[in-house]
Protein backbone atom coordinates (compact mmCIF):
# COMPACT_ATOMS: atom_id res chain seq x y z
CA UNK A 1 0.00 0.00 0.00
CA UNK A 2 1.71 2.99 -0.89
CA UNK A 3 1.77 5.99 1.44
CA UNK A 4 3.62 9.78 1.19
CA UNK A 5 6.78 8.77 2.48
CA UNK A 6 7.39 9.28 6.34
CA UNK A 7 10.11 7.96 7.80
CA UNK A 8 9.44 5.10 10.64
CA UNK A 9 11.99 3.65 13.04
CA UNK A 10 11.49 -0.07 13.40
CA UNK A 11 8.52 -1.31 15.33
CA UNK A 12 9.70 -2.80 18.89
CA UNK A 13 13.27 -1.06 18.59
CA UNK A 14 12.55 0.87 22.24
CA UNK A 15 11.53 -2.00 23.92
CA UNK A 16 14.65 -3.95 22.74
CA UNK A 17 16.95 -0.95 22.80
CA UNK A 18 18.19 -2.37 26.56
CA UNK A 19 18.41 -5.87 26.03
CA UNK A 20 22.38 -6.20 25.08
CA UNK A 21 24.21 -9.35 23.45
CA UNK A 22 22.22 -11.97 23.58
CA UNK A 23 22.07 -14.54 27.23
CA UNK A 24 24.89 -16.59 27.63
CA UNK A 25 23.61 -20.40 26.53
CA UNK A 26 26.48 -21.82 29.11
CA UNK A 27 25.04 -20.17 32.04
CA UNK A 28 22.79 -22.14 34.53
CA UNK A 29 20.52 -19.51 35.47
CA UNK A 30 19.58 -19.15 31.89
CA UNK A 31 20.21 -22.54 29.83
CA UNK A 32 17.72 -25.39 29.95
CA UNK A 33 14.61 -23.25 30.18
CA UNK A 34 11.36 -25.36 30.68
CA UNK A 35 7.72 -23.98 31.98
CA UNK A 36 7.15 -27.96 33.45
CA UNK A 37 10.28 -27.89 35.55
CA UNK A 38 9.55 -24.04 36.41
CA UNK A 39 5.86 -25.64 37.41
CA UNK A 40 7.53 -28.19 39.17
CA UNK A 41 9.05 -25.40 41.47
CA UNK A 42 6.24 -23.71 41.84
CA UNK A 43 4.32 -26.57 43.62
CA UNK A 44 7.54 -26.97 45.66
CA UNK A 45 6.18 -27.18 49.32
CA UNK A 46 9.61 -28.99 50.94
CA UNK A 47 11.34 -27.27 53.87
CA UNK A 48 13.92 -24.69 52.53
CA UNK A 49 11.19 -23.61 49.46
CA UNK A 50 10.49 -19.67 50.30
CA UNK A 51 7.30 -18.82 50.67
CA UNK A 52 5.73 -15.47 48.90
CA UNK A 53 5.51 -14.51 52.86
CA UNK A 54 8.88 -15.68 53.59
CA UNK A 55 9.61 -13.48 51.19
CA UNK A 56 7.83 -10.71 51.95
CA UNK A 57 9.40 -10.74 55.60
CA UNK A 58 12.77 -10.95 54.31
CA UNK A 59 12.59 -7.98 52.03
CA UNK A 60 10.91 -6.01 54.94
CA UNK A 61 13.91 -6.95 57.64
CA UNK A 62 16.91 -6.59 55.37
CA UNK A 63 16.10 -4.70 52.16
CA UNK A 64 14.04 -1.05 52.78
CA UNK A 65 16.81 -0.29 49.76
CA UNK A 66 19.03 -2.51 47.48
CA UNK A 67 22.64 -0.91 47.25
CA UNK A 68 25.45 -2.25 45.56
CA UNK A 69 28.32 -1.27 42.91
CA UNK A 70 29.19 -3.80 40.37
CA UNK A 71 31.90 -3.40 37.95
CA UNK A 72 33.67 -5.81 35.16
CA UNK A 73 36.61 -4.19 33.46
CA UNK A 74 36.10 -7.02 31.05
CA UNK A 75 33.22 -6.91 30.09
CA UNK A 76 32.72 -2.70 30.43
CA UNK A 77 30.17 -3.05 32.49
CA UNK A 78 29.35 -0.70 35.75
CA UNK A 79 26.62 -0.64 37.58
CA UNK A 80 25.42 1.26 40.41
CA UNK A 81 22.07 0.14 42.30
CA UNK A 82 20.46 2.15 44.84
CA UNK A 83 16.92 1.03 44.56
CA UNK A 84 13.75 0.65 46.53
CA UNK A 85 12.89 -2.84 46.49
CA UNK A 86 8.78 -3.15 45.89
CA UNK A 87 6.89 -6.22 47.15
CA UNK A 88 3.05 -5.58 47.00
CA UNK A 89 0.89 -6.78 50.18
CA UNK A 90 -1.44 -9.88 48.77
CA UNK A 91 -2.36 -13.15 50.13
CA UNK A 92 -0.66 -14.72 47.58
CA UNK A 93 1.62 -15.47 44.35
CA UNK A 94 -0.37 -17.66 41.74
CA UNK A 95 0.33 -19.06 38.41
CA UNK A 96 -2.30 -19.01 35.35
CA UNK A 97 -2.40 -20.46 32.30
CA UNK A 98 -3.40 -17.38 29.26
CA UNK A 99 -3.79 -17.48 25.58
CA UNK A 100 -4.47 -14.78 23.02
CA UNK A 101 -7.89 -13.33 23.04
CA UNK A 102 -9.64 -12.14 19.28
CA UNK A 103 -11.68 -9.22 19.62
CA UNK A 104 -15.22 -10.56 19.12
CA UNK A 105 -18.09 -9.33 17.13
CA UNK A 106 -19.73 -8.58 20.45
CA UNK A 107 -16.97 -6.26 22.00
CA UNK A 108 -17.07 -4.52 18.62
CA UNK A 109 -20.44 -3.77 18.61
CA UNK A 110 -20.25 -2.71 22.16
CA UNK A 111 -17.32 -0.14 21.39
CA UNK A 112 -19.20 1.77 18.86
CA UNK A 113 -22.79 1.78 21.31
CA UNK A 114 -20.31 3.56 23.87
CA UNK A 115 -18.21 5.77 21.54
CA UNK A 116 -19.94 6.40 18.66
CA UNK A 117 -23.89 5.33 19.10
CA UNK A 118 -25.12 7.60 16.37
CA UNK A 119 -22.17 8.03 14.10
CA UNK A 120 -22.50 5.90 10.50
CA UNK A 121 -19.60 4.48 9.77
CA UNK A 122 -18.11 3.96 5.94
CA UNK A 123 -15.38 1.47 4.93
CA UNK A 124 -12.15 2.68 5.68
CA UNK A 125 -10.34 1.73 2.99
CA UNK A 126 -12.18 4.19 0.81
CA UNK A 127 -11.36 7.52 2.43
CA UNK A 128 -7.43 6.94 1.13
CA UNK A 129 -9.05 5.53 -2.18
CA UNK A 130 -5.92 6.65 -5.04
CA UNK A 131 -8.03 8.47 -7.08
CA UNK A 132 -7.06 10.37 -10.22
CA UNK A 133 -5.50 13.57 -8.32
CA UNK A 134 -4.07 11.63 -5.80
CA UNK A 135 -1.78 9.50 -8.16
CA UNK A 136 -1.31 12.78 -10.52
CA UNK A 137 0.49 13.98 -7.23
CA UNK A 138 2.73 11.43 -6.89
CA UNK A 139 3.54 11.14 -10.50
CA UNK A 140 5.04 14.56 -10.00
CA UNK A 141 6.97 14.22 -7.26
CA UNK A 142 8.41 11.33 -9.06
CA UNK A 143 9.19 13.61 -12.12
CA UNK A 144 10.83 16.04 -9.65
CA UNK A 145 12.65 13.70 -7.97
CA UNK A 146 13.83 12.30 -11.40
CA UNK A 147 14.78 16.33 -12.11
CA UNK A 148 16.81 16.18 -9.01
CA UNK A 149 18.71 13.58 -10.10
CA UNK A 150 19.63 14.54 -13.34
CA UNK A 151 20.87 18.62 -12.14
CA UNK A 152 22.79 17.26 -9.94
CA UNK A 153 20.68 18.68 -6.75
CA UNK A 154 21.40 14.93 -4.70
CA UNK A 155 24.58 15.21 -5.02
CA UNK A 156 25.03 11.43 -5.99
CA UNK A 157 27.83 10.21 -7.86
CA UNK A 158 27.22 8.85 -11.34
CA UNK A 159 26.78 5.08 -10.40
CA UNK A 160 24.07 6.40 -7.65
CA UNK A 161 22.01 8.86 -9.68
CA UNK A 162 21.59 5.89 -12.10
CA UNK A 163 20.58 3.20 -9.58
CA UNK A 164 18.10 5.15 -8.22
CA UNK A 165 16.70 7.29 -11.99
CA UNK A 166 16.26 3.26 -12.64
CA UNK A 167 14.41 3.03 -9.34
CA UNK A 168 12.18 5.98 -9.95
CA UNK A 169 11.28 5.69 -13.49
CA UNK A 170 9.70 2.04 -12.83
CA UNK A 171 7.87 3.71 -10.28
CA UNK A 172 6.54 6.36 -12.63
CA UNK A 173 5.58 3.35 -15.13
CA UNK A 174 3.85 1.87 -12.61
CA UNK A 175 1.73 4.77 -11.20
CA UNK A 176 1.35 6.05 -15.20
CA UNK A 177 -0.61 2.47 -15.65
CA UNK A 178 -2.85 3.05 -12.18
CA UNK A 179 -4.11 6.35 -13.25
CA UNK A 180 -5.38 5.26 -15.98
CA UNK A 181 -7.67 2.51 -14.16
CA UNK A 182 -7.96 5.08 -11.26
CA UNK A 183 -11.65 6.77 -10.59
CA UNK A 184 -11.88 10.21 -10.55
CA UNK A 185 -13.14 10.97 -7.55
CA UNK A 186 -14.82 8.67 -4.56
CA UNK A 187 -17.60 9.74 -2.31
CA UNK A 188 -17.07 7.79 0.58
CA UNK A 189 -20.56 7.44 1.49
CA UNK A 190 -21.57 5.47 -1.33
CA UNK A 191 -19.62 2.83 0.56
CA UNK A 192 -21.69 2.19 4.09
CA UNK A 193 -19.78 0.33 6.13
CA UNK A 194 -22.23 -3.32 8.08
CA UNK A 195 -19.52 -2.95 10.88
CA UNK A 196 -18.53 -6.78 10.72
CA UNK A 197 -15.38 -8.65 11.38
CA UNK A 198 -13.89 -10.29 8.29
CA UNK A 199 -11.39 -12.47 7.36
CA UNK A 200 -8.49 -10.93 4.77
CA UNK A 201 -9.14 -13.77 2.24
CA UNK A 202 -12.69 -12.98 2.28
CA UNK A 203 -12.28 -9.34 1.65
CA UNK A 204 -9.45 -10.07 -1.00
CA UNK A 205 -12.17 -12.25 -3.08
CA UNK A 206 -14.70 -9.55 -2.74
CA UNK A 207 -12.22 -6.52 -3.76
CA UNK A 208 -9.58 -8.02 -5.52
CA UNK A 209 -8.12 -4.89 -6.98
CA UNK A 210 -8.50 -2.51 -3.67
CA UNK A 211 -5.38 -1.39 -2.48
CA UNK A 212 -5.71 -1.71 1.42
CA UNK A 213 -7.07 -5.19 1.40
CA UNK A 214 -3.81 -6.15 -0.65
CA UNK A 215 -1.76 -4.70 1.67
CA UNK A 216 -3.12 -6.59 4.49
CA UNK A 217 -2.89 -9.34 2.72
CA UNK A 218 0.86 -9.04 1.77
CA UNK A 219 0.92 -8.60 5.88
CA UNK A 220 -0.93 -11.77 7.38
CA UNK A 221 -3.22 -13.43 4.83
CA UNK A 222 -5.13 -15.37 7.73
CA UNK A 223 -5.95 -12.66 9.66
CA UNK A 224 -9.35 -10.76 10.54
CA UNK A 225 -9.76 -7.11 9.97
CA UNK A 226 -12.52 -4.33 10.27
CA UNK A 227 -12.26 -0.65 9.51
CA UNK A 228 -14.32 2.27 9.62
CA UNK A 229 -14.41 6.11 9.28
CA UNK A 230 -17.06 8.57 9.97
CA UNK A 231 -17.94 10.72 7.12
CA UNK A 232 -16.81 13.68 9.39
CA UNK A 233 -20.28 15.77 8.50
CA UNK A 234 -20.31 17.04 11.93
CA UNK A 235 -16.73 18.09 11.93
CA UNK A 236 -15.42 14.89 13.70
CA UNK A 237 -13.23 12.32 12.17
CA UNK A 238 -13.95 9.30 13.95
CA UNK A 239 -11.73 5.88 12.70
CA UNK A 240 -12.45 2.09 14.47
CA UNK A 241 -9.80 -0.38 13.73
CA UNK A 242 -9.61 -3.98 14.68
CA UNK A 243 -7.58 -6.90 14.07
CA UNK A 244 -7.23 -10.50 14.76
CA UNK A 245 -3.89 -11.60 13.96
CA UNK A 246 -1.99 -14.79 15.03
CA UNK A 247 1.34 -13.07 13.76
CA UNK A 248 1.17 -9.71 14.78
CA UNK A 249 -1.64 -9.43 17.33
CA UNK A 250 -5.40 -8.58 18.43
CA UNK A 251 -6.31 -5.48 18.72
CA UNK A 252 -8.82 -2.59 18.95
CA UNK A 253 -8.50 0.83 18.09
CA UNK A 254 -10.32 3.81 18.22
CA UNK A 255 -9.45 7.77 17.59
CA UNK A 256 -11.45 11.10 16.64
CA UNK A 257 -10.12 14.24 15.95
CA UNK A 258 -10.95 17.85 14.39
CA UNK A 259 -7.79 17.39 12.17
CA UNK A 260 -8.43 14.06 10.54
CA UNK A 261 -8.10 10.44 10.15
CA UNK A 262 -5.41 9.11 12.41
CA UNK A 263 -3.58 6.01 10.90
CA UNK A 264 -4.82 3.30 12.97
CA UNK A 265 -4.63 0.25 10.97
CA UNK A 266 -0.64 -0.64 11.43
CA UNK A 267 -0.38 -4.52 11.60
CA UNK A 268 2.12 -4.21 14.52
CA UNK A 269 0.35 -4.39 18.18
CA UNK A 270 2.33 -1.32 20.31
CA UNK A 271 1.99 -1.90 23.97
CA UNK A 272 0.98 1.87 24.32
CA UNK A 273 -0.12 4.93 22.29
CA UNK A 274 1.53 5.46 19.10
CA UNK A 275 3.38 8.63 18.66
CA UNK A 276 2.48 9.93 22.00
CA UNK A 277 5.29 11.41 23.89
CA UNK A 278 5.45 12.97 27.42
CA UNK A 279 4.37 16.91 27.31
CA UNK A 280 7.11 18.77 29.05
CA UNK A 281 6.34 21.71 29.91
CA UNK A 282 7.49 25.55 28.24
CA UNK A 283 8.97 22.61 25.62
CA UNK A 284 8.23 21.59 21.91
CA UNK A 285 7.40 18.07 21.95
CA UNK A 286 10.13 15.72 20.49
CA UNK A 287 7.75 13.15 18.41
CA UNK A 288 11.04 11.15 17.91
CA UNK A 289 11.05 9.45 21.09
CA UNK A 290 7.38 7.89 20.15
CA UNK A 291 9.33 6.55 16.80
CA UNK A 292 8.99 9.04 13.89
CA UNK A 293 10.87 11.36 12.06
CA UNK A 294 8.91 13.79 10.53
CA UNK A 295 11.39 15.76 8.77
CA UNK A 296 9.09 18.76 10.06
CA UNK A 297 7.68 20.49 13.33
CA UNK A 298 4.22 19.75 13.72
CA UNK A 299 2.05 23.01 15.14
CA UNK A 300 -0.30 22.50 18.42
CA UNK A 301 -3.81 22.13 16.96
CA UNK A 302 -6.00 25.10 18.51
CA UNK A 303 -9.15 23.62 18.01
CA UNK A 304 -8.61 20.23 20.40
CA UNK A 305 -7.68 22.28 23.97
CA UNK A 306 -6.91 20.80 27.12
CA UNK A 307 -8.47 22.65 30.26
CA UNK A 308 -10.63 20.13 32.02
CA UNK A 309 -8.87 18.39 35.19
CA UNK A 310 -7.16 15.23 35.45
CA UNK A 311 -9.80 13.70 37.73
CA UNK A 312 -12.31 14.46 35.61
CA UNK A 313 -10.81 13.32 32.64
CA UNK A 314 -10.06 10.13 34.48
CA UNK A 315 -13.76 10.05 35.57
CA UNK A 316 -14.60 9.59 32.13
CA UNK A 317 -11.87 6.55 30.95
CA UNK A 318 -12.74 4.82 34.10
CA UNK A 319 -16.57 4.96 33.16
CA UNK A 320 -16.02 3.59 29.58
CA UNK A 321 -14.16 0.53 31.12
CA UNK A 322 -17.11 -0.11 33.24
CA UNK A 323 -19.21 0.10 30.01
CA UNK A 324 -17.12 -2.23 28.29
CA UNK A 325 -16.79 -4.47 31.25
CA UNK A 326 -13.30 -4.46 31.46
CA UNK A 327 -13.13 -4.60 35.20
CA UNK A 328 -9.87 -6.40 35.46
CA UNK A 329 -7.95 -3.48 34.59
CA UNK A 330 -6.57 -0.91 36.83
CA UNK A 331 -4.58 2.48 36.19
CA UNK A 332 -1.55 2.29 36.62
CA UNK A 333 0.25 5.11 34.41
CA UNK A 334 -0.90 8.70 33.76
CA UNK A 335 0.00 12.13 32.89
CA UNK A 336 -0.49 14.86 30.02
CA UNK A 337 0.83 13.42 26.59
CA UNK A 338 1.53 15.08 22.88
CA UNK A 339 -0.54 12.96 20.50
CA UNK A 340 0.58 13.52 16.78
CA UNK A 341 -3.07 13.97 14.68
CA UNK A 342 -4.21 13.66 10.64
CA UNK A 343 -3.51 11.74 7.72
CA UNK A 344 -0.02 14.14 7.29
CA UNK A 345 0.92 14.49 11.12
CA UNK A 346 0.94 18.15 10.83
CA UNK A 347 -0.47 18.82 13.89
CA UNK A 348 -0.55 17.17 17.64
CA UNK A 349 -2.70 17.75 20.53
CA UNK A 350 -2.48 17.92 24.16
CA UNK A 351 -4.14 14.86 25.93
CA UNK A 352 -4.52 13.20 29.17
CA UNK A 353 -3.54 9.62 28.46
CA UNK A 354 -4.72 6.80 31.01
CA UNK A 355 -2.82 3.31 30.88
CA UNK A 356 -4.50 0.54 31.97
CA UNK A 357 -2.86 -2.99 32.74
CA UNK A 358 -4.34 -6.38 33.84
CA UNK A 359 -4.22 -6.60 37.50
CA UNK A 360 -4.33 -9.85 39.39
CA UNK A 361 -4.32 -10.79 42.87
CA UNK A 362 -3.11 -7.24 43.22
CA UNK A 363 -0.62 -7.68 41.00
CA UNK A 364 -0.18 -5.59 37.63
CA UNK A 365 0.47 -7.82 34.43
CA UNK A 366 3.41 -6.19 33.29
CA UNK A 367 4.96 -7.59 29.96
CA UNK A 368 6.97 -4.48 29.15
CA UNK A 369 10.18 -6.11 29.51
CA UNK A 370 9.45 -8.72 27.42
CA UNK A 371 7.44 -8.81 24.34
CA UNK A 372 7.70 -12.00 22.22
CA UNK A 373 9.70 -11.32 18.81
CA UNK A 374 10.56 -14.04 15.98
CA UNK A 375 11.93 -12.50 12.65
CA UNK A 376 14.24 -15.05 11.01
CA UNK A 377 14.56 -18.33 9.31
CA UNK A 378 13.18 -21.75 11.26
CA UNK A 379 14.19 -24.11 8.98
CA UNK A 380 13.06 -23.34 5.35
CA UNK A 381 10.58 -20.95 6.61
CA UNK A 382 10.92 -17.39 7.56
CA UNK A 383 8.61 -16.40 10.47
CA UNK A 384 7.86 -13.08 11.59
CA UNK A 385 5.24 -12.87 14.57
CA UNK A 386 4.56 -11.01 17.98
CA UNK A 387 2.92 -10.80 20.76
CA UNK A 388 3.03 -7.35 22.54
CA UNK A 389 1.84 -6.30 25.76
CA UNK A 390 -2.04 -6.64 27.15
CA UNK A 391 -2.75 -2.81 27.63
CA UNK A 392 -5.77 -1.14 27.38
CA UNK A 393 -5.36 3.08 27.43
CA UNK A 394 -7.61 6.04 26.83
CA UNK A 395 -6.71 9.39 26.18
CA UNK A 396 -9.09 12.42 27.13
CA UNK A 397 -9.26 16.24 26.31
CA UNK A 398 -11.97 18.68 26.19
CA UNK A 399 -13.70 17.06 23.34
CA UNK A 400 -14.43 13.79 25.88
CA UNK A 401 -12.62 10.56 24.92
CA UNK A 402 -10.62 11.15 21.59
CA UNK A 403 -8.54 7.85 21.37
CA UNK A 404 -8.95 3.79 22.99
CA UNK A 405 -6.94 1.04 22.58
CA UNK A 406 -7.45 -2.38 23.26
CA UNK A 407 -4.19 -3.71 23.12
CA UNK A 408 -3.16 -7.93 22.82
CA UNK A 409 -5.56 -9.09 25.01
CA UNK A 410 -5.10 -11.85 26.69
CA UNK A 411 -7.83 -14.80 28.20
CA UNK A 412 -7.26 -16.47 31.21
CA UNK A 413 -7.94 -20.08 30.69
CA UNK A 414 -6.84 -21.47 34.04
CA UNK A 415 -5.15 -21.68 37.45
CA UNK A 416 -1.85 -23.33 37.30
CA UNK A 417 -0.80 -23.47 40.66
CA UNK A 418 -3.07 -21.67 43.41
CA UNK A 419 0.22 -20.69 45.95
CA UNK A 420 3.49 -20.60 44.15
CA UNK A 421 6.51 -21.04 45.97
CA UNK A 422 9.57 -18.64 44.76
CA UNK A 423 12.99 -17.96 45.29
CA UNK A 424 14.04 -16.10 48.22
CA UNK A 425 15.39 -12.70 47.28
CA UNK A 426 18.93 -13.12 48.26
CA UNK A 427 19.44 -15.57 45.20
CA UNK A 428 17.35 -12.84 42.91
CA UNK A 429 19.84 -10.48 43.64
CA UNK A 430 23.06 -12.58 43.41
CA UNK A 431 21.17 -13.92 40.12
CA UNK A 432 20.84 -10.79 39.18
CA UNK A 433 24.22 -9.00 39.78
CA UNK A 434 26.06 -12.11 37.68
CA UNK A 435 23.96 -11.22 35.01
CA UNK A 436 23.32 -7.78 34.27
CA UNK A 437 26.84 -7.72 33.63
CA UNK A 438 26.64 -10.27 31.03
CA UNK A 439 23.29 -9.21 29.72
CA UNK A 440 25.09 -5.55 28.54
CA UNK A 441 28.30 -6.62 27.99
CA UNK A 442 30.53 -4.11 25.08
CA UNK A 443 30.40 -6.69 21.84
CA UNK A 444 33.03 -4.11 20.32
CA UNK A 445 36.53 -2.92 21.03
CA UNK A 446 35.00 0.53 21.87
CA UNK A 447 33.42 2.35 24.75
CA UNK A 448 31.58 1.11 27.99
CA UNK A 449 28.04 0.60 29.90
CA UNK A 450 27.13 2.28 32.50
CA UNK A 451 24.31 1.39 34.51
CA UNK A 452 21.55 2.93 36.54
CA UNK A 453 19.39 1.03 38.95
CA UNK A 454 16.25 2.92 40.76
CA UNK A 455 13.37 0.55 41.34
CA UNK A 456 12.95 -3.33 42.10
CA UNK A 457 9.52 -4.33 41.55
CA UNK A 458 7.72 -8.12 41.98
CA UNK A 459 4.91 -7.97 38.90
CA UNK A 460 3.46 -10.64 37.53
CA UNK A 461 4.79 -10.95 33.28
CA UNK A 462 3.43 -13.42 30.63
CA UNK A 463 6.02 -16.41 29.56
CA UNK A 464 5.69 -18.75 26.87
CA UNK A 465 7.65 -21.56 25.59
CA UNK A 466 10.25 -21.69 22.68
CA UNK A 467 7.69 -21.86 19.45
CA UNK A 468 4.39 -20.69 21.21
CA UNK A 469 2.72 -17.97 20.44
CA UNK A 470 -0.77 -18.94 21.33
CA UNK A 471 -0.57 -20.20 24.72
CA UNK A 472 1.56 -18.72 27.99
CA UNK A 473 2.05 -18.24 31.56
CA UNK A 474 1.43 -15.86 33.72
CA UNK A 475 4.22 -16.10 36.09
CA UNK A 476 5.80 -13.76 39.12
CA UNK A 477 9.02 -11.76 37.81
CA UNK A 478 11.49 -9.45 39.70
CA UNK A 479 11.65 -6.35 37.27
CA UNK A 480 14.98 -4.18 37.75
CA UNK A 481 14.63 -0.69 36.52
CA UNK A 482 16.38 2.19 36.07
CA UNK A 483 18.67 4.22 33.30
CA UNK A 484 21.57 2.60 31.20
CA UNK A 485 24.08 4.96 28.60
CA UNK A 486 25.36 2.25 26.41
CA UNK A 487 28.60 1.91 24.34
CA UNK A 488 27.74 4.86 22.13
CA UNK A 489 26.60 7.43 24.30
CA UNK A 490 22.52 6.57 23.87
CA UNK A 491 20.54 6.71 26.99
CA UNK A 492 17.33 4.81 27.76
CA UNK A 493 15.30 4.18 30.83
CA UNK A 494 12.69 1.51 31.66
CA UNK A 495 13.86 -2.07 32.27
CA UNK A 496 17.08 -3.20 33.02
CA UNK A 497 16.63 -7.14 33.71
CA UNK A 498 14.14 -9.36 34.83
CA UNK A 499 14.16 -12.71 36.69
CA UNK A 500 11.75 -15.26 37.12
CA UNK A 501 10.84 -15.10 40.78
CA UNK A 502 9.82 -18.97 40.74
CA UNK A 503 13.38 -20.78 39.37
CA UNK A 504 15.28 -17.95 38.82
CA UNK A 505 16.30 -17.73 35.02
CA UNK A 506 16.25 -14.68 33.05
CA UNK A 507 13.45 -13.47 30.94
CA UNK A 508 15.24 -12.65 27.62
CA UNK A 509 13.01 -9.39 26.53
CA UNK A 510 13.14 -10.52 22.74
CA UNK A 511 12.05 -14.70 23.05
CA UNK A 512 9.62 -13.71 25.67
CA UNK A 513 10.45 -16.62 28.07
Amino acid sequence: MRKKSIVFLLAGTMVLSLAGCASSPENPVVKGKNLDKMLEQAENTKEGAASYNDVLKEVEGNYDTYQTQIQDDSLRVKVNVDARVQVPEVEKLSVYRVSQKKISQEFLDSVRNALTADVPYYEGRMQSARTKSLIAKEIQEYKDMIDDLETGKNGLDEEGVQQYKSEYEQTLQELEAEYENAPDDVKLTDYPSDNKIYGIQELCGKYPEDEFYKWEYSLHPDAEVYYGVSDAKDGIYHALFVQNSSDYGNCLRYMNSKNGYGRIYSAFVEDDMEFAVLKKEGETPDFTEAGVDLGKTPELADNEPLTLSEEAARGQADELLQKLNLTDYKCCESGIYSQLIGEEYDKYRDIYKFLYMRNMDGIFVDNSAGIKLTDGWQGNDYVKKAWGNEAVVVAVNDNGIVDFRYLTPLSVDETVVEKTSIKSFQDIKDTFEQMVVIENAVEGEEGNVSIEVTDVKLVYTRISEEDSFDTGLVVPVWDFEGRIINEFGYEETGNILSINAIDGTVINRRLGY
